[in-house]
């Protein structure tokens, strides 16, 4: 019985929510008249909230072959580069188990520690992502479950990275994992939410902005840990093509600011990520600040 009871009070609250994000939703005149010919406002938010096209690109990041290119620069508080990384190689899969080839790398700067370690802990995060030292397990199936062998680390960037206002994260000091509910009934209050359509490399596409509000107090600013979020979506098949998120988040003794672009396109009707861009900085006590810039280009994707 109490299962039924928090059941439906969580289905009516997530009812109203959406109620209360259509009514704010500003719209501009195209899509205007697609809502005439049956476009419908609840169900195309409900459709971002729910999308996993983005999850699965990256999944075919993982599954497919292919050829990669990245330059990672770390600077100083000045702007000032300290630190070159470049890298280029091959992503290979056998559709169970995949590895990465460097074919070369090159360091300029203050990358590595004198016993091959990083320096930082951005490159050693972009590592277990996309260059991971050892074999993977690589699959098209879409899990629900935790992944033992993925860190803390990677199932939150995962959560945050893939589920557009998803709160449901492990770390949770300083209410992130709240701030992160951008749909939710008590962050409403800090986001703006439009509608648009845009003509983007050829494709027609509608696109969803969440955007921190214009007038908000520095008090309510610190409460918007997510500033903006941009997805693209293509009209024929509702495919995330471009998504964009600007992080700033401030608790006690950690400084964050993030910006992160990825662009998507089709290769043999496979949906797969071409283009990363990165752009952070990070403060945490008892660690040095990191300032660093990552552009990474995925290309030649083998697909049957």
């Amino acid at each position: 019985m109490k299962r039924l009871i928090f059941l439906s009070f969580f289905l009516s609250q997530f009812a109203f929510s959406q109620e209360q994000i259509v009514k704010s939703v500003l719209l501009d005149s195209v899509t205007i008249t697609g809502v005439k010919d049956g476009f419908n406002v609840d169900e195309f938010i409900h459709y971002v909230k729910t999308d996993t096209t983005f999850y699965m690109a990256f999944k075919h990041l993982r599954y497919y072959t292919h050829k990669y290119e990245s330059e990672l620069n770390i600077f100083n508080k000045k702007g000032k580069t300290i630190g070159i990384l470049k890298k280029c190689g091959t992503h290979y899969s056998d559709s169970e188990k995949a590895w990465v080839v460097n074919d070369s790398i090159y360091d300029e700067g203050k990358i590595f520690r004198r016993n091959g370690k990083y320096k930082y802990y951005t490159p050693e995060a972009f590592d277990e992502v996309f260059f991971p030292t050892d074999t993977i397990g690589v699959s098209l199936k879409m899990s629900e479950g935790k992944n033992d062998g993925e860190s803390q680390n990677m199932r939150d960037a995962k959560t945050i990275g893939f589920s557009v206002g998803d709160d449901d994260t492990e770390q949770k000091k300083g209410g992130m994992s709240v701030k992160l509910a951008v749909f939710d009934i008590s962050m409403q209050q800090y986001y703006d939410y439009k509608i648009d359509t845009i003509n983007y490399k050829g494709r027609d596409c509608y696109t969803f902005t969440v955007d921190v509000k214009k007038d908000l107090s520095k008090k309510d600013l610190g409460e918007a840990l997510i500033r903006k979020i941009v997805s693209y979506f293509d009209k024929e098949n509702f495919n995330v093509i471009y998504r964009e998120y600007i992080f700033s988040y401030r608790y006690w003794l950690i400084d964050l600011d993030m910006q992160v672009i990825v662009n998507m396109d089709y290769f043999n009707g496979k949906h797969i990520p071409t283009d990363i861009y990165y752009k952070g900085f990070w403060n945490v006590v008892f660690f040095k600040p990191e300032r660093v810039e990552l552009k990474l280009k995925l290309m030649d994707y083998k697909v049957d």
